[in-house]
């Protein structure tokens, strides 16, 4: 049994505990709270390979990081009985998403919620997060509340555990990209997010996943997918927030998916096909299938 470091321990068991939930939190994100608090995200990812193992196949311990899914929008909003979809959210709801430049090391390429890998000083999950968050997007902390600590999610092609932290965004306020790691960072509107016509399912040896189109003023737009996609598409289905979508093949099966390379090379994400594409072929060849890079 591989043991982790003592500050790795401590870091985990800080992943354990959840934040205190704030009193006065927007009255449309409550329920998702408490749900997000009480019910573990692998029941809405529904996929195996997303859950941790103790090592990857060459006995290595995954490699522990943390992200932040930051929510805005209107304080004031009350959630209709009974409502769904854009519904159930204000219109001015967004959610912060990144791009990662395609020069990166890991992932590079692709959209994403801000994040990244453990540091000494980080206590647990909740502060990886928000100083990964402030070094890529120059978020004030200050304005952040944190409400939830999902559990640790995994990718296997790069052996990461990627624990999400969800806050809501008190008083939101402009971002930048500060440093090279991100070439793009947007609180996106969520009601995008929630749009059938922005959704479809991208595919490749026999893995599918859900996809968005994200059109950011750009001759191609970017596309949203992978590790994020995954994340976002089981929150929306945990918020009541999805509308029903079928584009290029829904997750009912009825249709295909479009092809992931095919996709990602007409996109203006810049990721490293060849490399990715050596890497389905290694899974591939390993018998092993699951979870997007």
């Amino acid at each position: 049994m591989t043991r982790p470091s003592s500050h790795l321990a401590q870091w985990l068991a800080h992943a354990q505990a959840q934040p205190e939930l704030p009193v006065d939190l927007p009255e449309w994100l409550r329920d998702f709270a408490r749900d997000c608090r009480e019910v573990g995200i692998h029941q809405y990812l529904n996929d195996s390979a997303r859950i941790v193992p103790e090592t990857d196949e060459h006995g290595r311990p995954p490699r522990y990081s943390a992200v932040l899914i930051l929510l805005s929008g209107d304080a004031t909003f009350i959630r209709p009985a009974g409502a769904t979809g854009r519904q159930a959210i204000p219109a001015d709801a967004t959610m912060l998403l990144t791009h990662r430049a395609p020069t990166m090391r890991n992932h590079s390429g692709q959209v994403a919620f801000p994040g990244g890998g453990v540091e000494e000083a980080d206590a647990g999950p909740i502060d990886t997060a928000l100083r990964e968050a402030e070094e890529e997007t120059g978020l004030n902390p200050d304005t952040v509340e944190p409400f939830a600590v999902l559990q640790p999610i995994y990718i296997d092609r790069t052996n990461f555990a990627v624990v999400p932290v969800v806050a809501w965004w008190r008083h939101p306020h402009r971002v930048e990209c500060p440093t090279t790691e991100n070439d793009w960072v947007e609180p996106y509107p969520l009601p995008e997010l929630v749009n059938p016509q922005q959704r479809f399912e991208v595919g490749v040896y026999g893995w599918r996943g859900p996809a968005w189109t994200l059109p950011i003023g750009e001759e191609k737009p970017l596309v949203l997918w992978g590790f994020t996609g995954g994340v976002i598409n089981a929150l929306l289905r945990r918020a009541g927030w999805e509308e029903p979508w079928s584009s290029g093949g829904g997750e009912d099966g009825a249709e295909e998916p479009h092809n992931l390379f095919t996709t990602l090379a007409s996109s203006a994400n810049g990721e490293a096909l060849g490399e990715m594409r050596e890497e389905f072929d290694r899974t591939e060849e390993q018998g092993r299938n699951g979870g997007a890079p």
